[in-house]
């Protein structure tokens, strides 16, 4: 699998699980200690992400690390979290 495919699907699946728990990009990011800016970057594909990083993200997100580089089909989602 090529580097940027890697990233494709990493941004993919955390936006999706994101959703999932219906974080905005900046719970997440204060949940990790990370900068709003830094998720977006991941997903938008431009971020490279340390292992540690992804552990962390996984855990905040309630999954398994390794389903966040897993090829994964997913539903469309819509443009922004339902905020509360």
């Amino acid at each position: 699998m090529k580097t940027q495919n890697i990233r494709k699907v990493l941004g993919a699946n955390v936006k999706y699980y994101r959703f999932l728990i219906g974080y905005t990009q900046e719970q997440l990011a204060e949940k990790c200690n990370l900068s709003p800016r830094y998720i977006s970057d991941i997903e938008t594909y431009n971020g490279n992400v340390p292992i540690d990083t992804l552990s962390n993200i996984a855990k905040v997100l309630k999954v398994e690390p390794y389903l966040l580089i897993k090829e994964q089909k997913h539903p469309t989602l819509p443009k922004r979290v339902n905020m509360k």
